[in-house]
């Protein structure tokens, strides 16, 4: 699986988060869910995206709980329900998930079972352990679709 590194200069998104469990199939369902209610909460907010639309899950953990954070660029204000968050200047490695969302699990095994483990880099996951960025290569379930996974590492 190929990846590449990337340097992303700070920026601000706001979103909504969830809690998750410890079980891939429940989660899937769970993210799935939220993701469409987050989208029709972008509506109700005046926030939906256009032709360069980009939006963002963040994955956190405290206190040994899992969240999913769905979140978009800030724009001028931040709504009601939604959480402001600020993402660092950080380097990252970057994968490509392509295929369908019930797949991307098989990515994420490769990721931290086979590729980390054998690579140099050291993972700094003080305030999310990865995010995934969607774009206009997004399909819901197509084997074609594209998500990117970014994982931030040490400079």
């Amino acid at each position: 699986m190929e990846y590449r590194i990337e340097k992303l200069e700070a920026f601000s998104v706001i979103g909504q988060e969830i809690e998750l469990t410890n079980y891939e199939k429940k989660n899937i369902k769970i993210s799935t869910t939220f993701w469409k209610k987050f989208n029709n909460n972008l509506k109700k907010a005046y926030l939906s995206q256009f032709a360069n639309w980009i939006k963002y899950a963040f994955m956190g953990k405290r206190n040994g709980t899992l969240f999913y954070y769905c979140a978009v660029p800030k724009n001028i204000t931040v709504p009601q329900n939604f959480i402001l968050r600020e993402v660092e200047t950080q380097k990252y490695l970057v994968f490509e998930h392509i295929g369908s969302m019930d797949k991307i699990y098989k990515t994420y095994a490769k990721i931290y079972k086979e590729i980390l483990p054998n690579s140099e880099y050291i993972l700094v996951q003080n305030n999310f352990l990865h995010f995934e960025r969607y774009d206009y290569r997004f399909h819901w379930n197509n084997q074609n679709s594209v998500i990117e996974i970014w994982i931030p590492i040490q400079h």
